[in-house]
């Protein structure tokens, strides 16, 4: 099924339309491609400022996003990892085994105390005693030395649990900038295992006489102040440093904690401020505009630029398939679809250059500027489809989804704008329609824009000029279609709605010339007229169409109107010829009707439902009577296709109730006193008569449709054979 509508669809054009469309939808696509590259590789597009600008100044302008963006700030990133690092303090431990060999000397030197050793042990041991501190510790009397040495090595193992720090270590971390730093935990129980300190707390190594000192007045007041200083020198002696810094684990802890850091992503909408007048510039707006500005000349990637392609092409096919469907006449697809593409790619162009400059001007929100409403309203007015507008504006959204300023609803908001616009359009005559369309869709256009902008979280400024912009944009799209129109329609023998309008009017030459030559078949031709109107407005055909088709379908009788039965006044021209040649003058009234029509240019539609609007049925009159006389003459037999119509039987459904309209008009001539009743039986038998020569085949009519057409028929013909009253002479 599938390759059959395709190979339909093809079989629609000529070789030559094949290659002007394949040209056009390549141009199309390569439109549809370029633009979108074009606009994400030129600087001008991005954003201009007055002049340069440094951290710390004011701005002296507004400078605006014109598009979504995203970047990793790397300075930022670097700043926040090292702010991360740095929130790593230095890591110092207690050191188990200086801690142990402390506790062995402490053990030592307290048994030499008691021993009255004290000198000799630091002599031996090499510890330094310029305050003649062991010495002294001899001379104590013997009964304090256990009490004195007691107090050493309780004084010792307090300060080994608080901590007694590396100097030059603790150095370091305050040339760092810190202000404490961080226990690593131990196996061991000391006290601050695992646990912040502060570095002015802390006790360093060579300064433990003041913690002793203060720890004995303080556990011990009643000791003599000679051997509290002497308990105090001693402790300084001995001991030495058991925490230090761990530069290993500090670093490796500081990569952790960097590397966990994630990537400063700044994202940016359009129509965000990225300056603001009279504020102070800083260094990460500089950089993101200066990102912008770096981004702006990297071209798009291959797989995106080939994603872009092989989108584009699906979207292009899709609006040609959808063209063969919604276009009902086959010989006007190559036409109506050149004109389309044509106004797409003129639409794209227009569209390229707004989106690149409007944003130097300081427009936010460029959607509503973009016109992107007149080809599809083209496209509406020309068939008189909305369907058809909406395909177009179905490829325009897609083709504007790509542009590096499309927002997440940029598709949508086309496809609503667009949608509304076209729902609005009237396939009328009147002035009054073009203002109609006009006030109304500028209305429902602003209100969806302000919708769509509050989604986007715009100032109300930048909503306000967008709906403005939404407005004035449809405004213009109409003025520009009511130019565009009478010109393609003219150009292209195209029959609009106004055409069709203009003419349904019988004050032409040609009706009226056949009014005064043949002014029964004019006055039949106006009945069919209405008929067939009335008809197709029942069953939603083209009722303008059907209006004008049955207004000229038999304007070929005004060649020999005396051989026609409705502007004969008693004598019949027939009887003095054959009935082969009768029927031949007959016949020919369709094809001088088609010869006609195209002399004074009425539209292929038109000239249509004047050749097809007998088919190829039989002249059944003349037929039957040149059966009856070879039958009285007893001579050879007589051919049907001598008495049958030369045309196409009709393709259309305005082309084929044209064709009932035109038998039901005449054959109800000869009714006498008709009602309802008899209408109905005798147009039934008429609709019968064509389903049975198969006249109707490719109308696409229902037995529905008939139904609706029948009762459009009857009311038409019960006004106009109405009885009128005898008022008599006086």
């Amino acid at each position: 099924m599938k390759n059959r509508l395709i190979s339909e669809c093809l079989k629609a054009f000529t070789k030559r339309q094949r290659m002007v469309l394949y040209t056009l939808m390549f141009i199309t696509v390569l439109l549809g491609l370029l633009f979108p590259l074009l606009l994400s590789s030129d600087p001008r597009s991005v954003m201009t400022l007055s002049r340069t600008y440094r951290p710390g100044e004011l701005a002296d302008e507004d400078v605006i996003a014109p598009s979504d963006f995203s970047y990793i700030d790397d300075a930022a990133t670097a700043d926040d990892t090292a702010e991360a690092a740095r929130s790593v303090l230095p890591q110092f431990y207690y050191s188990i085994s200086e801690s142990m060999d402390i506790r062995n000397r402490v053990d030592a030197f307290t048994q030499a105390i008691k021993e009255g050793k004290a000198s000799d042990f630091a002599l031996s041991n090499g510890i330094p005693d310029p305050e003649r501190v062991a010495s002294r510790l001899d001379e104590v009397n013997e009964n304090d030395r256990a009490m004195i040495a007691s107090l050493i090595s309780e004084n010792v193992i307090y300060l080994l649990d608080e901590g007694i720090f590396s100097a030059s270590d603790l150095d370091e971390a305050v040339a760092g900038g810190y202000q404490a730093i961080m226990m690593e935990s131990s196996s061991l129980p000391f006290r601050y295992s695992g646990r912040l300190r502060v570095i002015d707390s802390v006790i360093v190594s060579g300064e433990t006489y003041e913690a002793t000192s203060l720890r004995a007045s303080q556990m011990y007041p009643d000791l003599p102040a000679s051997y509290a200083s002497l308990v105090s020198d001693a402790v300084s002696m001995i001991a030495t440093a058991n925490v230090f810094y761990d530069p290993v684990l500090t670093t490796s802890m500081r990569e952790e904690r960097a590397a966990a850091v994630p990537p400063v992503l700044v994202e940016i909408h359009r129509g965000d401020y990225i300056l603001q007048k009279d504020t102070v510039v800083t260094e990460q707006q500089l950089r993101t505009i200066q990102r912008i500005y770096d981004s702006a000349v990297v071209s798009i990637s291959f797989q995106r630029a080939l994603g872009y392609l092989v989108f584009l092409v699906l979207v292009v096919l899709i609006l040609v398939y959808l063209l063969f469907f919604f276009i009902k006449y086959r010989y006007r697809l190559s036409l109506y679809s050149t004109i389309f593409f044509v106004g797409i790619d003129l639409t794209l162009i227009v569209a390229f250059f707004v989106s690149r400059y409007l944003p130097e001007e300081g427009v936010q929100y460029v959607d509503p500027f973009l016109p992107f409403i007149i080809v599809p309203a083209l496209a509406t007015s020309i068939t008189g489809r909305r369907r058809v507008g909406f395909s177009v504006a179905l490829v325009l959204a897609a083709f504007a989804s790509i542009y590096p300023g499309s927002r997440f609803f940029s598709f949508f908001y086309f496809l609503a704008v667009i949608e509304c616009c076209l729902m609005f359009i009237r396939f009328g005559s009147e002035r009054l329609d073009i203002i109609y369309q006009t006030l109304f869709s500028s209305i429902a256009v602003a209100g969806i824009t302000v919708l769509v902008s509050f989604i986007y979280d715009l100032e109300f400024q930048i909503v306000f000029t967008s709906a403005i912009a939404a407005a004035i944009n449809v405004v213009l799209s109409f003025i520009s279609l009511s130019i565009l129109l009478p010109i393609i329609e003219k150009v292209f023998n195209i029959p609009t709605a106004y055409r069709l309008h203009e003419l349904s009017f019988t004050d032409t030459p040609t009706l009226n010339r056949l009014s005064q030559v043949a002014p029964g078949t004019f006055n039949h031709s106006k009945n069919v007229s209405e008929m067939a109107y009335d008809a197709c407005k029942a069953i939603n055909a083209n009722a303008d169409l059907a209006r004008v088709g049955g207004l000229y379908h038999d304007i070929g009788k005004a060649e020999h109107p005396e051989y026609f039965i409705e502007n004969q006044n008693g004598k019949n021209a027939h009887d003095e010829i054959n009935k082969t040649l009768s029927a031949a003058i007959i016949k020919s009234h369709v094809k001088l009707g088609v010869e006609k029509a195209k002399e004074i240019g009425l539209p292929q539609e038109v000239i249509d439902i004047i050749s097809e609007h007998h088919g190829n049925d039989l002249i059944k009159y003349f037929y039957n009577e040149a059966v009856r006389e070879a039958k009285e003459s007893r001579s050879s037999m007589v051919s049907e296709e001598d008495f049958r119509y030369n045309g196409h039987i009709p393709s259309t459904v305005e082309s084929a109730v044209v064709m009932l309209a035109d038998c039901t008009e005449a054959a109800t001539r000869t009714m006498k006193n008709p009602n309802h009743q008899k209408y109905d039986k005798f147009i039934t038998g008429i609709f019968i008569d064509k389903m049975n020569y198969r006249q109707l085949n490719n109308s696409q009519l229902t037995i529905n449709d008939l139904d609706k057409i029948r009762e459009s028929f009857i009311h038409y013909l019960l006004g106009r054979d109405h009885q009128r009253i005898d008022y008599g002479k006086d």
